[in-house]
């Protein structure tokens, strides 16, 4: 009887799992391919067990890590319970695995080991359920399908405590010198035993109906659990593991580089999205940790990253995009075409509607509170870059930036042959008039070139070159915008003719060492300038700085401490893990920081990435939020340090905007750093000539 009843659930059950996994994995066999998901298979190992096993990023936030903990550790524990349990059907009732047998070396561990954490399990789901049904925080949303898995969830482990109580009461009635061992090992079910025999109630024959009932009813939970994981949100138990082995590698600042000639102007349909777009939204959990720290969402705007995964994978699994895929596939395997349909996936989804897209800043805050590392970003750029390449489709004051960055190859559309002209007071050559051996390049960029306030931060980057004794040189003229902006607000066209002019001018004059104190600027050489030839040592200037000051060729004079607190850059920090180097610097310099609550790798963006620092912001602005965060420190700071001549100009606006310029100051770190220079008596002697840089 067990044996023909554990058949017939398990082939019920496992039908309609692999009918659904063969389906999602069609899709994805059918989906483009992704860049390398398996190189440096140790450091991914090495992930899996920080950021999986050990689930790091989910204790960045203690009730809803705890409880999310407690459970996925009990499931770990407990699989070998439910793999023995499944085994039973068909082997018997005395199978155990190996070495887990009640009198085997690992037995009496694992046994209590497992019911510990099937109370921690309880425990995870009675908070899970206050949290939900009582608490009620805006994330995670309410979800009908979240309380059913809970639910289950619960069932399991009570009925696993039911069945564990009614065996230890048999053995206490039947088989006392069994049960006395069984008080060691079974901590809580032999408890439970203990309370059912002392019941008096309950006979032999009640207890083994208990224990039957229970048992049935465990496998059919653990089995029809298993097989409607695949068609619900927890399907991210199956594939969130491996999405973390699979986590992107190579830079987070390297957007795909698509092939233009070849039409590859972006994603329109759900034909545009590679195999791991796909297995991104299957490994979702809907937490909303993406949503809860998007400025944008935070703001006002409609951008919502979890809506964006939730509608994409509906429109993939449930909207029979996923069969569209497949057709698809299929008939360009045979040489055929198949019509799409009119509609773009634009117009069909409100979470990747147009308004919602460019609200994106590409912070990446997102992306780096995602539990399961979904990549949001490449995602909205390719959508995009449809929207702007082929319809037109992006916020109108967008369109005098391009114009600007077409003909004078900067945003502002100053004449491009006087972006040099701030140089000459100086002395500063530009690398055309053949300067000599060169320590390094100085990428200035279009804010230090031509932006009234950001020009100060070059003249104080100037400054501590010079007291370095730095031999450096700029290109001048031949500088062009790096193209970010174009690139992240979807134009890769025009982004690609700037890169391509750019690495054309540097590697014309064999330029090796390059710094920059713009982050977009430092970021888009160092990671994006490789894909068209452009390899090159690139710094940012608070690396420099930190450098200078650690070999002893700057120092800096210790002065008064003044409150202080340091805005940290998205792309300095979340895209390149540039944190502690400009805090070192502010520090040295006699800056006393107070970090504000959403700093380093949580730190709120200015508003100005991705292209937004040339649109127009409605409703509130990003910047003023930004502000608020570093009001809300216990002291009030006095200068706010930045790293960045977007996020300057944004805190400086937001600043200005409350009229409190007399209290608070916005200065880059290189300017703090300049004014607290002990200057050199005897400047370093001119470069000798030669033809290298």
């Amino acid at each position: 009887m067990r044996l023909f009843g554990t058949l017939v659930l398990v082939a019920i059950t496992g039908y309609f799992f692999l009918k659904q996994m063969v389906r999602l994995y069609g899709y994805m066999k059918a989906a483009k391919p992704s860049p390398d998901r398996s190189s440096n298979p140790l450091a991914r190992i090495g992930d899996l067990i920080v950021y999986g096993f050990l689930q790091k990023r989910l204790l960045n936030r203690a009730y809803g890590g705890s409880l999310h903990v407690m459970i996925f550790w009990g499931f770990c524990v407990l699989a070998a319970a439910n793999f023995t349990l499944i085994a039973r059907g068909f082997l018997g009732p005395d199978f155990n695995l190996p070495l887990l047998g009640e009198d085997q070396l690992l037995g009496p561990a694992y046994n209590v080991g497992k019911e510990i954490f099937m109370g921690l399990v309880l425990v995870g789901v009675g908070m899970a359920l206050y949290r939900r049904l009582i608490w009620k925080p805006r994330f995670p949303e309410h979800s009908v399908e979240a309380l059913i898995i809970l639910g289950v969830i619960g069932a399991l482990m009570v009925v696993e405590f039911i069945l564990g109580g009614a065996q230890s009461a048999l053995a206490i009635l039947q088989e006392p010198a069994k049960a006395a061992h069984l008080a060691e090992s079974h901590i809580i079910t032999y408890r439970l035993g203990q309370g059912l025999v002392a019941l008096g109630s309950l006979d032999v024959a009640t207890l083994n109906i208990i224990k039957e009932v229970s048992w049935w009813l465990n496998l059919a939970l653990v089995l029809g659990f298993g097989a409607y994981l695949p068609y619900s949100k927890h399907f991210h138990i199956i594939t969130s593991l491996p999405n973390v082995f699979m986590r992107r590698k190579y830079p987070y600042g390297q957007l795909s580089k698509p092939d233009l000639e070849n039409e590859d102007f972006g994603i329109a349909q759900i034909d545009g999205f590679n195999w791991k777009n796909l297995f991104d939204w299957y490994s979702c959990t809907e937490c909303g940790r993406c949503t809860s720290v998007c400025p944008a969402f935070n703001s006002g705007k409609p951008l919502h990253p979890k809506k964006i995964t939730e509608q994409l994978r509906d429109e993939l699994v449930e909207s029979h995009g996923g069969d569209l895929l497949v057709r698809l596939a299929q008939a360009k395997a045979k040489g055929e075409t198949v019509e799409m349909p009119e509609q773009i996936l634009q117009d069909r989804l409100s979470a990747v509607s147009e308004d919602a897209l460019f609200a994106c800043t590409t912070c990446r805050a997102c992306e780096e509170a995602c539990p399961v590392f979904i990549e949001y970003v490449q995602e909205i750029v390719d959508m995009r870059r449809y929207m702007v390449q082929v319809e037109g489709r992006f916020p109108k004051e967008v369109e005098r930036a391009f114009k600007n960055m077409e003909t004078n190859y900067n945003p502002w559309g100053i004449g491009f042959a006087t972006r040099g002209d701030w140089a000459k007071e100086f002395g500063i050559q530009e690398l055309s008039e053949d300067p000599g051996t060169l320590d390094l390049v100085y990428w200035v960029g279009c804010a230090g070139s031509f932006d009234e306030r950001n020009k100060k931060v070059t003249a104080a980057m100037v400054k501590v070159l010079k007291a370095a004794g730095l031999r450096f040189a700029i290109l001048g003229k031949e500088e062009a915008c790096t193209g970010d902006p174009a690139r992240r607000i979807g134009n890769e066209y025009l982004y690609q003719v700037l890169a391509e002019q750019n690495v054309t001018a540097l590697n014309g004059y064999d330029v090796k060492k390059i710094v920059t104190a713009c982050p977009h600027c430092f970021n888009t050489i160092k990671n994006e300038y490789p894909q068209f030839g452009g390899n090159y040592e690139v710094l940012h200037h608070t690396e420099l700085i930190d450098q200078l000051m650690n070999e002893g060729r700057i120092r800096i004079k210790p002065g008064t401490l003044i409150e202080g607190t340091f805005h940290d850059s998205c792309y300095l920090g979340r895209y390149n893990d540039i944190y502690e180097q400009p805090r070192e610097a502010l520090q040295a310099a006699g800056i006393k920081l107070h970090e504000m609550e959403q700093s380093r790798s949580t730190g709120r963006c200015c508003g100005a990435g991705g292209g937004r620092m040339w649109m127009e912001e409605h409703g509130t602005k990003i910047n003023d939020m930004r502000l608020e965060d570093a009001l809300r420190l216990p002291v009030q700071p006095k200068v706010i340090a930045s790293a960045c001549p977007f996020c300057l100009t944004m805190l400086s606006d937001a600043v200005g905007s409350k009229d409190m310029t007399e209290q608070i100051q916005t200065r880059d770190v290189v300017e703090i750093v300049a004014d607290a220079l002990i200057l050199p008596e005897v400047r370093a002697s001119e470069p000798e000539p030669a033809a290298a840089h």
